[in-house]
């Protein structure tokens, strides 16, 4: 049997190395790392862009507000 031909691309989710067979060009592929789905193609698509790192960003400081109150409310009590 013939080995099959890949190329490798970075996950555009998780960064991770990926090998993806050549017949799956311009198709819908799932990472088997994080389970994230992307396009297949010849070019890298950039991870995130700018606007995704402020929601990322503005989502990761409403967490740690709502964990720094709860670690106070615990002090307390």
């Amino acid at each position: 049997m013939a080995a099959g031909t890949y190329f490798v691309r970075p996950c555009p989710t998780c960064g991770r190395t990926l090998e993806i067979r050549v017949e799956w060009l311009n198709r819908k592929v799932e990472c088997s790392h994080c389970h994230g789905t992307f396009l297949a193609s010849e070019r890298e698509e950039r991870p995130v862009t700018d606007q995704k790192i402020e929601q990322i960003l503005a989502r990761t400081q409403d967490y740690l507000a709502a964990f720094g109150n709860h670690a106070a409310a615990s002090e307390l009590g």
